[in-house]
């Protein structure tokens, strides 16, 4: 009989599931979607019970594709990174979970850079404030929802709740913890300084470990509940950018990766903790694979700008698609001759560490169309993720070539617009969610299955299309991709003072 490792990876829009085929070599995937709530213009919200419903569902369709589950040989999870679940002393969830690109926090951000300061925060956690981040989330709960926190038992990140429900226990691993501003990245551990600093309770941080070891086994009451086996081991997993670059093969320097799903992610690996002293929004964090670390930049709405272009469109014609999109988008010249898009429409992470940075089509005349402002915002989004590719340079890590994932990764358009505006060769793989295809293969890796990273990677990873810089393309870029920086520096006094941003 074959047998399965099984990764999943808890995203926002959906979770999705892979098996690999520890035989036949096969990939088995499938995935479920998931609704965010949006309270407010600064805030994002999940329900962890849906999330649960929403892994039952996956389990059901991974059993019709394989027949049934007892052939799983071990469980890897990953998950959206930063989100903060909250949990009573049964384990009981107690509001829902503020997800990674919720900005509400951005006063309490400013306390944290008031009180402690920045130097501080890269001193004991290698990483600069952000309102994603658990620190300014755990502070907004005490000024906003004290009567929550003072319930609270545990502190939990999205993909650990599942952790939770599958093995009864409160445990993470580095990468994600790595996310909370809590975390000592350098020495892998929690930060004493931030938890005595701050006067939080260190009872209520989950215990954490290096993302291979083994974290529990599936419960009894898991297995009448879901069909999988008893006592399948689970093991620590990622964050879904650390998972999501083992599942693209980053398991060596010279690699960057670019995962485009509602946020778009620039990744790296390093063999040493770095500090960017800037405060640009760049994320040091440890990697899965013990003893590295990674580098990422991150723009908040990256698919997520073209979700919203299509969601508004769709309302003029209800059974439009995406590949419609794309085709609207292709007749339109390179540049969008002069329309340009900051695709800031959650506020932005990296480089610019901004809550109040907002949205905007710029360059309109009467002789745009449609087809310009569709362009512009695949090539906003493109220029977003050079600006964090731009900043791992200063860091040494010039990269290659760019592995490309995600929904645009399927789009010849947006693959050859990225490696216009980047200047360096875009790869796609055969790989649909690297996040969960990677959290399988730390599974196969904690559990004996493979005997290194590489040896997992080079099983199922396969480079399916190269798409090389046009040079006259990359030159025009280049001056628009300046002038987009400058766009965003002209408007964002304008920002800070709008009073509806206040």
């Amino acid at each position: 009989m074959e047998r399965y490792l099984l990764g999943v990876d808890l995203g926002t829009s959906s979770i999705k599931g892979t098996l690999l085929a520890l035989e036949s070599e096969e990939i088995v995937t499938a995935s479920v979607e998931l609704r965010v709530s949006y309270p407010d213009s600064y805030s994002a919200e999940q329900n962890p019970e849906e999330w649960w419903e929403a892994f039952l569902a996956l389990l059901r369709k991974l059993e019709g594709r394989i027949g049934n589950l007892s052939s799983i040989e071990g469980i890897g999870l990953s998950g959206q990174m930063l989100g903060l679940v909250v949990l009573d002393g049964e384990g009981r969830v107690l509001r829902p979970a503020i997800i990674w690109c919720d900005q509400r926090s951005f006063r309490e951000l400013s306390y944290i850079e008031e009180t402690l300061g920045v130097e501080k925060l890269l001193e004991y956690t290698a990483n600069t404030p952000l309102t994603g981040y658990w620190l300014p989330k755990i502070l907004w709960l005490r000024n906003h929802e004290p009567e929550i926190l003072e319930k609270t038992e545990k502190f939990l990140l999205p993909k650990d709740y599942l952790r939770f429900r599958l093995t009864g226990n409160y445990v993470t691993e580095v990468s994600d913890a790595s996310g909370t501003l809590i975390f000592d990245v350098p020495h892998r551990r929690w930060s004493e300084e931030i938890i005595d600093f701050f006067s939080l309770r260190r009872s209520a941080f989950p215990s954490v470990v290096e993302s291979p070891e083994i974290t529990g086994y599936v419960s009894e009451k898991v297995s009448r509940e879901t069909g999988l086996r008893a006592q399948i081991p689970v093991v620590g997993g990622g964050g879904d950018q650390s998972s999501g670059g083992i599942g693209l093969g980053v398991v060596r320097k010279g690699i960057i990766s670019c995962v485009l799903g509602t946020s778009g992610v620039v990744m790296s690996m390093t063999e040493t903790p770095q500090r960017d002293y800037r405060n640009r929004g760049l994320h040091s964090f440890c990697y899965s694979i013990p003893g590295t670390w990674f580098l990422m930049g991150c723009t908040l709405a990256a698919g997520g700008s073209y979700q919203w272009l299509f969601r508004i469109l769709q309302q003029l014609k209800g059974d439009l698609q995406y590949e419609e999109l794309n085709e609207l988008a292709a007749r339109a010249p390179a540049g969008s001759e002069g329309v340009i898009f900051l695709p800031y429409l959650i506020g932005e992470r990296t480089p610019h560490s901004d809550p109040k940075a907002r949205g905007v089509f710029w360059g309109l005349s009467y002789h745009h169309g449609l087809e310009h402002m569709v362009r512009s915002v695949i090539e906003g989004v493109a220029f977003s993720q050079r600006e964090s590719v731009e900043i791992l340079r200063e860091f040494g890590l010039t990269g290659e070539r760019v592995v490309l994932s995600g929904g645009a990764a399927r789009s010849e358009l947006w693959c050859r617009v990225f490696a216009d505006v980047v200047g360096l060769p875009m790869v796609t793989t055969n790989v649909d969610d690297p996040a969960s295809l990677g959290a399988a293969i730390i599974a196969g890796v904690g559990t004996g299955h493979f005997p290194s990273f590489s040896e997992g990677c080079s099983r199922y990873i396969k480079e399916r299309a190269l798409f090389e810089p046009s040079p006259e393309k990359h030159e025009l870029y280049s001056t628009l991709f300046d002038e987009y920086r400058k766009l965003y520096r002209e408007l964002k006094n304008f920002n800070q003072q709008f009073p509806l941003f206040r």
